[in-house]
C-alpha cells in the first residue's frame, strides 16, 4: 500500500526556516552597511551640487559674490537652487569664501561623521 502525502513534514520546514534564517543573519549587516554607505555618498552628491551652483552664479557675472550661510537643508545663488538633500543624510554644511578670493567653499560633514570639502 503507497501512502501520499499533501504537504511538507515538520523536519523539512524546520531546514527550509534555518536556512532563511541563516541567509537572513549573513545578508542584513550587509545591507544596513550599504544603507550608510549610499547615505555618505548622497552627503558627497549635495557638497558638490552646492559647490557647483555656487561657482557657476559666481562666474554668471563679476558682480556676483559667493552666497554664504547654511546648506544643510538647501542652497539658492541666484537662480541656482538645491533642494534638501533629505534623510538626515547631511550633518552640517557651510559655504563661505575665507579666502575672499570669489572662489566658494563648501564643507560638509555627513551623518556618519565624514567631512567633505570643495574644492
Amino acid at each position: 500500500m503507497v501512502r501520499h502525502h499533501n504537504g511538507f513534514a515538520l523536519t523539512e520546514l524546520l531546514i527550509v526556516l534555518a536556512v532563511l534564517g541563516i541567509l537572513a543573519s549573513v545578508l542584513l549587516p550587509r545591507l544596513m552597511h550599504s544603507r550608510e554607505i549610499a547615505r555618505e555618498r548622497a552627503a558627497i552628491v549635495h557638497a558638490k551640487n552646492v559647490f557647483t551652483a555656487s561657482f557657476a552664479y559666481v562666474a554668471e557675472s563679476p558682480e556676483n559674490q559667493v552666497v554664504t550661510g547654511d546648506c544643510t537643508t538647501g542652497y539658492t545663488a541666484g537662480d541656482y537652487t538645491l533642494g534638501d538633500p533629505g534623510n538626515s543624510t547631511v550633518q552640517s554644511c557651510m559655504v563661505s569664501d575665507a579666502d575672499s578670493n570669489g572662489i566658494p567653499e563648501v564643507e560638509v560633514t555627513t551623518s556618519t561623521g565624514m567631512t567633505v570639502q570643495y574644492p
